[in-house]
This record gives C-alpha cells, structure tokens and sequence, in this order.
C-alpha cells in the first residue's frame, strides 16, 4: 500500500458524513446522507438506530464506489458521533427502542435526582442533566418491561463500532465523559458498569472491520477501526486545534464553542453555567458550551423564505446580507429557536426577531440571524474568561464557517482574529485513524500535514465599536423580555 487512504465516519445530529482522506488532508471522496429525528411527544426527541446503519452504510458504499480500484488502498477507519444517546440492547445486538438524542429532555428529573443523590462526579457531557446517566435511570424507572428484556445497554458510539467490529466499545469523550465510567451513579442506578460498552482510547482499534459490513460497503474485512471521539472532538481535531489555548465554534445544527484546557472543569462551574467538560487527545481536556440553534437559524430563515437548500441559493443570500451594515438596520434575532444554552440553558424558551419594521427586508433579517448566533456565542466565550481560561487561536468550522461573512462578524464580536478551518469531523476521525496506525508520531504533526486553512479575517475595528454597543443592547432586551413572560408566568 503504497498510498494509504484513511475514512473518516460522523455521525450528527442531522446526517451521517463518510469521507476518505490521504495523509496530506485532501478529500477524496464524501458522501453525506440526511437521517430523521421524531418527535412522539413533547420534549422527546429520539432517532432509530436502525437508521443510523443504514445511512453510514450506504455512505461507506457510495464512497467506496467513488474511490474505485483505489479503494484497496484504505489503511483504516475512525468514527465520531452525536450524543450522549441511549440505545438498549437485546442478546442479539438488536436495539429494542428507539434512542433519545442529546436534545431529548425527558430524563431531566432522573438528572436532578442524581445530582442530588450521587453527586456531580457522572457530569461531563452535553446539556449537564440530560446526559446517559440520566437517560439510563429513566428507561430503568419509565421502562421495567424494555429493561427486563435487555442484555446491554451503550451509547451511540458503543452500538456503531458493535455493527462495525462486533465489538461494543466507546471512548472517553463519547460514553462517560471522563477517562472511565463512573462507577457510583450505576450502582445508584443498579445497572452493572459491566454491562456498559468498554472505555478505549480513540486511537485503539479494538476489532478489524467485520466480514459481512466489508462484503456489503465493499472494503477489506479485517481493515482496522479506531474507538475514535465524539463529533465535537473530531470536529476541533479536524480544524487543528492541538494545542493548549486552542479554542473552535461549530456552527452547524447547533452552535458550540470549545476552548483546550490541561485538565477538567470543576463540576460546580459545568452545573452553574452549563457548560461541558471532557478528554480530548494527547492529555488535554476540553472546556465548552453550547447554543441550542447554530446554522439552522439560517436553515429555518432560508426555508420560510422559500429558499432551496443548495450551497448556490444561500451563496445568494449571503451575498445580500453582506451589503447591510453592521446591526442589520436596527433588527436585533434572539438565537433560541429551540431553546437557549450556555449559560443560562432553558429548552422552552423561544427566539425571534425585535425591532422590525416595514423597511427590513430579507437581507436586513438574514444578518440578524448572523448576528445574533455570534452573540450567543460571545456569551460562552465570556464563561471562558469568568473562569480564567486561556483562549489561542480560534477557529470556525461546520456548515457556518464557508461564510466569509458570518467570519468576519464572529471576529468584530469577539474582537478576536478568526480562522476559517477547511476541516471537519471526518478529517478529525482520519487523523485518529492515521495516529491509530503509527503514520504520524502525534497530533500536532498529524494537523500540521493535513489540516488546511481557507480562510482568515481580523476584526474590523468600525465592527467591534459597534457590536459592542449593540451586544449591550441585545442582553438588555433579552433580559427585558424574559423579565417580561416570566411575570406573566407568575
């Protein structure tokens, strides 16, 4: 194999993406596919696991046909995913329910409890009291009958590195957001760590890839897959971020900012002001919180807009945005269209735009929506400095970050320079999967072979003048308005 090529696999919120990399970073072949959430009831929101195989494998076939006769030439796999998520297995493997995503707020009074009972040792990843702990106390409490017919219980990554490798595996960031399970909450709960997925480090491989899913995709059995991390983490990898101080915002379903610190967050400041903290690689740990609505604030406008979701048509209506001045004429977007994250999260609570009038048009609307997400965003970067975290250099990936507009505005918010990083969670997962197999000594020579930048703006100093008075001016009606609905509440 003269030529090694590397697969990175993600599974988000949204789509399953498949893309296979060589060891400069240069995409080779992609093949991203939309998968479902439900909504049964208020407040649910679940995803079948079933789809989420079939979505990856038809990914993996797709690329596969892409690549040819060089598909031979495939050295390794690395998968990252969503979660935390819940899936409840039979003896089988077959899942006996559907899964509740990270969004799902069932489980919250679960949370609570075991805040209160365990303790905050089990807080770590996503929404603080939602996590797979949680998940799990409410199947045993809600669901005795699906809980007696269960062999195992694991996470999002454990059931797709089962259908991968036949073996039930997560890594630290994925399963239980720190570097083992922790062992006090499932003894509350009464389900044996035991009967958990495995905890491996994301560059151990803990199976080749099986027989039957290389026969259906179409690669070598036996090719190895890596344990991987979670789609955050793959995502921060693949933009570069390796170092201490290093810090990234996704912009894609939701909104998340990361910053790379030496060791984890104190659980009282994750609980306080929700915020999230767990291993990355090479020793670090990541700090970060999160906005409930990233890029989809633009999905949701572009389609009431009638707009068809094609890289053109948002090219489009980008190109009108960029020609409103800063503050977009007056109209300020409040980014909580499912609900607001960091720091003070709420899952009811829901956005919109103020101060419109007759003279806004669609533009003056869309670089709200820009505005606004980059001010929520603003607000977890001052959680970052309340706590005394060192912020680097920061880069912006996801479907927001090929804006040069949403860049620059994210840069005159901050007052930071802005890199736009031309990698994503599938690039992360192929360089776990090229450090897994030995072809780079470690992660920073792994991002500084196959990580590439596109793009880069400073503040403009007219822009960060201006943002700053209007940032005050957003947290004042904000504020208003939520004084506002919760006497009425009252």
């Amino acid at each position: 194999m003269d030529k090694p090529l590397l697969i990175g696999i993600d599974l988000g919120t949204t789509n399953g993406k498949v893309a296979c990399y060589d060891l400069q970073g240069h995409l080779q072949a992609e093949a991203v596919r939309d998968h479902p959430t439900h909504f049964p009831r208020p407040g649910w929101y679940e995803q079948e696991p079933a789809e989420w195989i079939a979505v990856l494998g038809q990914g993996l076939k797709d690329v596969v046909a892409e690549l040819g006769p060089r598909a031979g030439d495939v050295a390794g796999l690395a998968i990252s995913n969503f979660g935390p998520g819940l899936v409840v297995l039979d003896r089988s493997g077959t899942p006996l329910a559907p899964s509740p995503t990270w969004q799902d707020e069932r489980c919250r009074p679960q949370g609570r409890r075991l805040l209160a009972d365990v303790g905050p040792g089990w807080i770590g990843l996503g929404a603080p009291l939602t996590g797979f702990p949680a998940k799990l106390l409410w199947a045993v409490e809600e669901r005795p009958d699906l809980m007696a017919r269960a062999d195992q219980v694991v996470d999002v990554k454990g059931f797709l590195l089962r259908w991968l490798t036949g073996q039930a595996v997560t890594d630290p960031s994925s399963g239980p957001g720190a570097m083992s399970w922790f062992a006090p909450v499932f003894e509350y709960i009464g389900w044996p760590v035991e009967r958990l997925p495995r905890v491996m480090m994301p560059t151990d491989a803990p199976c080749g890839l099986r027989e039957d899913v290389a026969r259906q995709v179409g690669l070598r059995s036996g090719t190895p897959v890596f344990t991987g991390i979670n789609d955050g983490a793959s995502a921060t990898l693949g933009s570069g971020a390796v170092r201490l101080g290093d810090s990234v915002i996704t912009l894609a379903t939701n909104g998340v900012a990361r910053v790379l610190v030496s060791e984890r967050v104190n659980s009282d400041a994750i609980l306080a002001r929700y915020l999230f903290s767990w291993p990355f690689v090479d020793g670090l740990w990541i700090c970060g919180g999160f906005t409930r609505s990233g890029a989809r604030s633009l999905q949701w406008l572009a389609d009431l807009f009638g707009i068809l979701r094609d890289p053109a048509a948002y090219d489009a209506l980008l190109t009108e945005a960029a020609a409103v001045p800063f503050g977009s004429r007056g109209v300020i977007f409040l980014p909580y269209l499912a609900g607001r994250g960091t720091p003070e999260a709420d899952p009811d609570l829901r956005g919109g735009f103020v101060y419109v009038g007759l003279e806004h048009d669609r533009a003056d609307l869309t670089r709200a929506v820009l505005e606004g997400v980059a001010f929520a965003v603003r607000e977890i970067y001052e959680e970052f400095a309340r706590l005394e975290l060192e912020v680097g250099a920061i880069r912006l990936t996801g479907g927001g970050a090929r804006s040069r507009l949403w860049c620059q505005i994210i840069a005159d918010v901050l007052n930071q320079p802005v890199s736009c990083a031309g990698g994503d969670s599938t690039l992360g997962n192929a360089m776990v999967a090229a450090v897994g197999l030995g072809l780079y000594p470690d992660f920073v020579a792994a991002a500084e072979a196959m990580v590439h930048r596109f793009g880069h703006e400073e503040p403009n100093a007219d822009g960060v003048l201006i943002y700053e008075r209007i940032f005050s001016t957003y947290t004042n009606t904000r504020d208003t308005l939520l004084r506002t609905f919760r006497a009425q509440d009252n």
